[in-house]
């Protein structure tokens, strides 16, 4: 039941949201914002499903450290 529910207020946000970015043919726009919704809407689906995720601090120091070291490289 609450997989369909996820389903379901994906859905509806993603209708509310793509129709306008359609209407002024944002396209860039509307490929990153359905990005964003797919990885949402996987989390949430795995989430429901209580699958062990990562833990989003070990990924983000992984990320800063990628990113300080091209810092450093620069300055």
């Amino acid at each position: 039941m609450s997989l369909f529910l996820i389903a379901i207020a994906f859905a509806c946000i993603g209708v509310y949201e793509a129709i306008p970015l359609l209407r002024e043919e944002a396209w860039p726009e509307l490929i990153t914002a359905g990005c964003i919704w797919f990885l949402g809407f996987t989390l949430s689906v795995l989430t429901a499903l209580k699958v062990p995720l990562p833990s989003p601090v070990i990924i983000m120091d992984l990320v800063s450290d990628v990113v300080l070291g091209m810092l450093r490289l620069v300055f």
